[in-house]
């Protein structure tokens, strides 16, 4: 599927200097008629309010994650603009790559002392397949709330909701599980390149933020 690229009269590489997210792509090799050609998107991560309608950020087929861009409505296609709302099956090494991740930060919760809740990365198109037309709404803005079977669609081992120790003793996720999908960008900083200090480009960080209670376990009261 391809999307339009924007071109506008403005120096991009002095504008992402001081912004705190990558507007548009400042590759070396780019040339100002590159904005008017079209090109093919890998997936859209996220999407946010901008006055009256909204942004998306674009993964570009063939560009890095550093080059994504936030692209208004008028430069997506009908077809973009439902895969959003409704994504495309993934590729199943994505969802078991994301399946392990959730796994990995369920089980070093339940191992630790600590109630907090944790991150998760976790590719947030990924997420809106996983999660489309599950859960129910929670009273924290942005979070939902998830019962084990609304994660089935995850490959996880089985009672992955559960740690024991050696001894047979241990923690247990109490359901539901309240869950925020997240986008962050990690910190500005600077370089030398050809022998000038410039700004790095900032990364997108998709993530979870994950908030469970816990219970006490052991193999008689497994499954309570």
């Amino acid at each position: 599927m391809a999307a339009k690229r924007a071109h506008l009269a403005v120096d991009y590489n002095q504008l992402n200097s001081f912004s705190s997210v990558v507007l548009y792509d400042t590759a070396h090799t780019c040339t100002r008629k590159t904005y008017k050609d079209k090109f093919n998107v890998e997936r859209i991560i996220y999407r946010r309010k901008a006055r009256n309608d909204f942004e998306y950020l674009i993964r570009w087929e063939g560009w890095t994650l550093d080059q994504s861009t936030w692209e208004p409505t008028e430069h997506l296609t009908p077809e973009l603009l439902r895969s959003y709302e409704k994504p495309l099956k993934p590729n199943p090494g994505r969802l078991e790559e994301a399946s392990r991740q959730f796994y990995s930060g369920v089980l070093s919760a339940l191992r630790a002392k600590s109630v907090a809740p944790f991150y998760v990365s976790f590719d947030l198109d990924l997420w809106r397949y996983v999660s489309s037309n599950r859960g129910c709404n929670s009273q924290h803005k942005g979070y939902k709330l998830y019962s084990i079977e609304d994660l089935a669609f995850l490959k996880l081992p089985e009672h992955w909701w559960n740690y024991l120790n050696d001894h047979g003793q241990g923690q247990a996720v109490k359901p539901p599980l309240k869950i925020k999908p997240i986008l962050s960008w990690t910190p500005a900083t600077q370089m030398f390149k050809d022998g000038k200090l410039i700004v790095r480009q900032r990364m997108p960080l998709e993530k979870l933020c994950v908030d469970i209670l816990r219970r006490p376990c052991d193999t008689a009261n497994l499954f309570q």
